[in-house]
């Protein structure tokens, strides 16, 4: 029953919606019998009336519903939508056919050559109609295979279900850091590697999208530490090296210009470092800027793929507008739905969290891997320029391009070859969460083709625990090897 009732009330509104010329008619009618308005003007508004009672019932409304993927006034106000029979959205034009049929040319048609009884007859016929249909429908709903559906609730997350602060964690190698082998570097297998070291040519300032830390606040850190050497690789960005240079020096340190840009060989994603660059060539302009366009268009594509996975409404403009970088990453939408009352409810939620036993950091981790990871139910990929396009332009404003340890496991021995082929002059072979294997298999190519060795702790501040300043797992006894390409330029 509460079904009729929100099916005749959503039909009801959408009429009257549809008759609001002829009440404006009865009125002027009451006008012009009152003497107000002059006879004369009779015909003329009676045309006029039906003018736009035929743009309202025919044009207005027919065109309002498909514009709103089904959804009348009516049905808004009553949370209902016209879907097709496979209760999928409704074409367009399969939604204006059925307001046609259904509404507007019955109130053209029969209000025309038959006057009110004609309409009343159609109005019976039509509720016979829907009393006799199992779903309700009405005769327009049997001609265009309809049918009204109650729309679901859905919950809404916005910025306020953000954490303040969240460790954004990029999809790395599994940890396991220890010293290159004896074929390659004259150190036991056994032996660990040395945790700390005063090169670290790999960290990330507030430039980046995920880190936190100032510029001098690092040169701060470094300083406190003993540094020798350090570079700024900041993701897509060399902005920060007009202020490195500054700095360095008042803290007694050698800085190196960095950057670390996305990009893309044969179909796999790859970074490249950057090393010793004039951070003002344009090129490093335009990476910035086509990064942040990027990277913004694939968070709203991933919101959506989200919102239709899990059922959802995100406020993305709320997001957005605390967002510094205007991104919305998997692991913000991750936290998002555990943290929300109403969404952590969803099964979907509940089934990481009962794979996990409870604990919540391990489901958090499940959750966006398996949907937002490589080959996840919402994962995006963005248009990213090509390697050797980056090498070409690193070389060009006076850089050495190395290749980064990120996903350089993934590599065929083809790609590889290639990249080197295109101009790479050394390889990241050393970071805290390189597996042996990784690091053996860098270190070997990079001895065979004459490369430079590079290494860095990665570090992010705040935003990825574990990674400090100079703790770049380079072993003792490679340190010198690294330190040759601290002195690359030296005349």
């Amino acid at each position: 029953m509460r079904d009729y009732q929100d099916h005749l009330y959503a039909y009801l509104i959408d009429l009257n919606i549809c008759l609001l010329p002829v009440y404006l008619w009865a009125v002027e009618f009451i006008l012009l019998l009152t003497g107000l308005i002059s006879p004369m003007y009779f015909d003329l508004l009676f045309y006029i009336m039906y003018a736009l009672l035929l743009i309202c019932s025919c044009v207005a409304l027919p065109l309002y519903t498909a514009n709103s993927s089904g959804q009348s006034v009516g049905c808004q106000y009553l949370n209902l939508r016209i879907v097709n029979k496979n209760k999928k959205l409704a074409p367009p034009m399969q939604l204006v056919l059925r307001q046609l049929v259904g509404i507007g040319i019955p109130v053209m048609f029969f209000g025309y050559f038959f006057d009110v009884r004609g309409l009343l007859l159609w109005w019976a016929a039509n509720g016979i109609c829907v009393l006799a249909s199992p779903r309700q429908q009405t005769a327009a709903d049997w001609l265009f295979g309809t049918v009204l559906v109650k729309v679901p609730q859905i919950n809404v997350i916005s910025a306020q279900d953000l954490p303040e602060e969240m460790e954004e964690e990029e999809e790395e190698i599994q940890p396991q850091a220890a010293p290159a082998p004896a074929a390659v570097l004259p150190v036991q297998k056994e032996e660990p590697a040395v945790e700390f070291s005063p090169i670290d040519l790999h960290l990330r300032s507030s430039y980046s999208d995920d880190a936190l830390t100032d510029v001098e606040e690092i040169m701060k850190l470094a300083r406190q530490k003993d540094m020798e050497v350090i570079s700024i690789t900041d993701h897509n960005c060399a902005r920060a090296n007009a202020q490195a240079v500054r700095f360095a020096p008042m803290y007694g340190i050698q800085y190196i210009p960095g950057v670390e840009i996305d990009a893309v060989y044969q179909n796999s994603r790859v970074r490249i470092l950057g090393y010793y660059i004039d951070w003002n060539h344009p090129f490093f302009d335009e990476v910035e800027r086509m990064s942040l366009v990027r990277e913004k268009e694939v968070s709203i594509a991933r919101v959506h793929a989200f919102e239709k996975l899990m059922g959802i409404k995100i406020d993305v403009e709320s997001i957005l507008s605390k967002s510094r970088f205007q991104t919305i990453t998997g692991d913000d939408l991750t936290y998002m739905v555990f943290k929300n009352a109403k969404t952590r409810q969803k099964p979907m939620v509940q089934t990481y969290l009962q794979k996990s036993g409870g604990d919540e950091e391990r489901a958090k981790k499940l959750f966006a891997g398996e949907v937002f990871g490589e080959n996840g139910t919402c994962s995006v990929q963005g248009t990213y320029p090509r390697a050797d396009e980056v090498i070409k332009n690193i070389h060009e404003a006076g850089g050495l391009a190395v290749l980064a340890s990120w996903h350089a496991d993934k590599l065929s021995d083809e790609q590889l070859e290639g990249l080197l082929n295109e101009g790479i002059d050394g390889l990241e072979c050393f970071m805290p969460d390189l597996s042996t294997k990784t690091v053996a298999f860098l270190l070997s190519v990079a001895n065979q083709e004459k490369l430079f060795v590079t290494g860095g702790s990665d570090y992010h501040g705040s935003r990825k625990r574990g990674h400090e300043i100079g703790h770049t797992a380079i072993p003792a006894k490679a340190l010198n090897m690294v330190r040759v390409f601290t002195k690359a330029l030296d005349s």
